[in-house]
């Protein structure tokens, strides 16, 4: 069966027969946008005169009854719904979302987290349902209204003036059902355990500006006790809220120096006085003598303090200053660095000291040691600590400029933001307070959020993690595979700039999950991700693997959900392979250098060597030379020297004598010629066979003695060789001399690219016997040719004399 709304009309149709079972009579200001079936014969719907009213229709009987009624608003305009939820039965009428119950009668109202109606400004126009059972509210022109299923029951406290909302101190006063908020310049507001504001107290008696109220006590008579910023006294408020009166501050300050600061909060509190601390200074309130007294600990900038044992401990620069609870004495200086400002106090069960600052938490002991310190890298999602709290199970809560986090015993982080029902991200600094049956509350920039944190605890869920985006270079990756489902990417060395989005789905929404990334092979650690910003790395050529995580807690240890590989190739000069050949390359040369070195080492050594050798050589050559030459003329000497002793008329011994001792002279002046020099040009070796062929002119006349050269190049000669080839030429000149009984020798010298050298006589010739008898000294010259790699040749002809050359190759 189907009912159906025409023309102001109800009907009721049988799909399966195809009739028209029952018809109403018109009804007046019927609503066309709401119809729904009961039973199979009746039917609701609204009317809208007056007055809206949800109205059911019975066909059997023809009747019409008023189920609900509501004032007709001429603003919205109208839309009702209803759908059951969570086995309840759930009612909208215009902004308004009602749970009923099977009558529908309603028992309560759904509100949003600041108590209004859920639907804002609008009218719900539909309401639907997502696999995790979260309920969406279409609104008519305002968007979408979520409904967590699972939301945390999260309190709000707070007006719809946003800026009567700045809380500086909280109150809880559960025994009298009111919460007490002082404002930042909007006064005191007081709420009921419900939520409701129930009194607000804006000005001071006497005065026309709003105050301000950083601090509240309430002393042993029920009344109530205000700090207030700027004030020379503090304020006293009647239990009933009927009267307020100052108390005067005794002090020793001057008066332009005394005065309650901004950053002030309760140290503690007996049934007799209480403690207070405003910045620098010290209030002793004396509840019986109602009266406070001022003392100034110090002049630096600090904003909270802490009653440990029987110390009251504060901060200041870079030192925690220890006071005697009674005198207010500092007992103690201890050095406190990097904190970036200590914000805030607690102390745990076993009197550990947590300082919350602007760097993250410290764990302390009494000596100031650190004994802990969470920071982001910690997994905290900030590191600037308003306010902290221990709750009853020994768990800390923190408040920060990015909504509230729990830390668990093995220090992971649970996180609140505003989408799980806080009054805002942003918090104020020493704005907490736990009550006796340990409800918590945490004020900020848009009132006070109160929970119980039993309740405050992460169903266990299946997350669905996607990554929704990845860029290359900052354009879009292109792939045949939906973004989703990526896990490998394999790219060149200049793709290596990378962008990833990603987000969760899952029972909450997207926002309120703590994201955690890393990059393995750059990052050793989780790193968590704020806001859903984007991922950005620049890789270089390497093997990596993104990897990324979400949950309400952060999880040093998390297992990724979604990994993707990835492969940055290097350019081809980074390739192992043009590595390896210019490695190999690289050792080659090296290898080569090292033996283009010992080569050039060992052709030094060698040429040592052979200078050595050739010394040696030259040596055992001078030695023979003086020995055969020398030593021969000695010996003639000697023997010439004896008979001309015996007999000194011998001339011709005389003569001999001579002869000899000027033979011995000439060798050694042509032996040290040789040696004196480093090197010998072949001009002045050409000169010095001049010279003696000008001797032997003069003392062979009736010789014919001539000498022809061509010199094209200038050729330089080592001395050794220099002196073989003057030996050569004058053993080969006095073999001519002494045995070719011929009357010319002519010695021929031409320099080119060789050495070509030739002594000639025209005598009777020699035998070839006689060419290979060493006592001709054939044999001295053939030596001497082969020491310098020079070529001998003897040619004799009978009665056309003898020619001997000596060839040497010289470039």
């Amino acid at each position: 069966k189907v009912a159906l709304i025409v023309n102001s009309t109800l009907y009721l149709w049988d799909l399966e027969k195809r009739k028209l079972l029952y018809q109403s009579t018109p009804i007046a200001n019927i609503s066309i946008f709401f119809l729904r079936m009961k039973t199979e014969n009746e039917v609701l719907y609204c009317n809208n005169v007056t007055n809206v009213s949800l109205e059911l229709y019975n066909f059997t009987n023809n009747t019409k009854s008023a189920v609900f009624v509501k004032q007709k608003s001429e603003v919205l305009p109208f839309r009702s719904n209803m759908y059951s939820w969570q086995n309840k039965i759930l009612l909208s009428y215009y902004n308004n979302l009602y749970e009923t119950d099977a009558n529908f009668k309603i028992k309560s109202e759904l509100v949003n987290f600041q108590n209004k109606p859920i639907a804002g400004n609008t009218s719900v126009a539909h309401i639907k349902e997502d696999n995790f059972g979260n309920l969406y509210l279409v609104t008519i022109s305002d968007g979408f209204r979520k409904i967590i299923r699972n939301n945390y029951p999260i309190k709000y406290y707070g007006t719809e003036k946003k800026e009567y909302n700045y809380v500086l101190s909280i109150l809880p006063d559960k025994k009298n059902n009111r919460i007490l908020a002082g404002t930042n310049g909007s006064g005191l507001l007081v709420f009921d355990t419900l939520q409701r504001l129930v009194k607000h107290i804006k000005t001071l008696p006497g005065k026309s500006n709003s105050f301000s109220a950083n601090t509240i006590i309430k002393n042993n008579k029920g009344d109530y006790i205000l700090f207030i910023p700027g004030e020379k006294s503090v304020w006293k408020l009647s239990n009933d809220f009927s009267q307020m009166s100052p108390i005067e501050i005794s002090t020793s300050l001057p008066a332009h120096e005394s005065g309650i600061g901004y950053f002030t909060n309760s140290l503690y509190q007996n049934e007799d006085e209480a403690v207070i601390q405003s910045q620098g200074r010290l209030y002793k309130t004396n509840f019986n003598g109602n009266n406070v007294t001022e003392y100034e600990v110090t002049k630096s900038y600090t904003m909270s303090g802490l009653r440990y044992t029987n110390s009251i401990i504060t901060h200041t620069a870079d030192e925690l200053i220890f006071l005697d609870a009674v005198t207010f004495k500092e007992l103690n200086r201890i050095p406190f660095k990097n904190t970036g400002g200590v914000r805030c106090f607690a102390k745990d069960a076993a009197n550990n000291i947590y300082a919350g600052s602007n760097k993250g938490i410290f764990k302390i002991n009494s000596a100031g040691k650190v004994l802990l310190h969470l920071n982001k890298e910690k997994g905290l999602p900030d590191e600037c600590i308003y306010a902290m709290v221990f709750d009853k199970e020994g768990y800390l809560w923190c408040s920060t400029n990015k909504g509230v986090f729990k830390v668990n015993k093995d220090n992971s982080i649970l996180q609140l933001t505003k989408e799980d029902g806080l009054q805002e991200n942003e918090f104020n600094t020493n704005v907490a307070a736990k009550t006796d049956d340990g409800e918590i509350f945490f004020g900020g920039v848009n009132g006070i959020s109160s929970f119980f944190p039993g309740d405050i605890n992460s169903a266990k869920e299946k997350i669905n993690l996607l990554i929704t985006g990845i860029k290359v270079n900052n354009k879009e990756i292109v792939s045949d595979t939906a973004i989703w489902d990526i896990n490998q990417i394999s790219l060149p060395y200049h793709q290596n700039s990378f962008a990833f989005d990603f987000i969760a789905m899952a029972n909450n929404n997207p926002g309120q999950y703590i994201y955690q990334y890393r990059m393995k092979g750059i990052d050793e650690q989780w790193i968590q991700n704020d806001g859903l910003q984007t991922v950005r790395y620049f890789l270089p050529p390497g093997k990596y693997v993104f990897q990324v995580y979400a949950s309400r807690f952060f999880n040093r240890d998390a297992k990724p959900m979604k990994e993707i590989s990835i492969i940055i190739h290097p350019p081809f000069w980074k390739t192992w392979w043009f590595l390896t050949a210019l490695a190999s390359l690289l050792v080659a040369s090296i290898a080569y250098t090292i033996n283009q070195y010992n080569r050039r080492k060992y052709k030094k050594k060698l040429a040592e060597l052979e200078s050595e050798h050739k010394l040696k050589l030259e040596r055992e050559r001078i030695s023979r030379d003086l020995h055969d030459n020398l030593g021969a003329y000695a010996s003639a000497i000697a023997n010439n020297a004896d008979k001309a002793l015996k007999d000194p008329g011998d001339t011709a011994s005389l003569l001999n004598l001579k002869e000899n001792a000027s033979e011995i002279m000439n060798n050694l002046r042509d032996t040290i010629w040789a040696l004196n020099k480093n090197d010998i040009s072949i001009t002045r070796l050409s000169d010095r066979i001049k010279t003696y062929l000008q001797k032997m002119r003069d003392a062979y006349p009736q010789t014919k003695i001539e000498m022809s050269e061509n010199i094209d190049t200038e050729v330089t000669l080592s001395p050794e060789f220099a002196l073989n080839i003057l030996r050569i030429v004058q053993e080969a000149f006095h073999n001519a001399l002494r045995h070719s009984n011929g009357d010319t020798i002519t010695i021929t010298l031409n320099i080119g690219k060789r050495l070509y050298l030739c002594v000639k006589d025209n005598g009777t010739g020699i035998s070839d016997v006689a060419k290979n008898n060493q006592g001709n000294g054939f044999g001295n010259m053939k030596a001497r040719a082969k020491e310098n790699n020079m070529k001998l040749q003897i040619t004799s002809l009978e009665k056309e004399g003898t020619s001997i050359e000596l060839f040497s190759q010289l470039q």
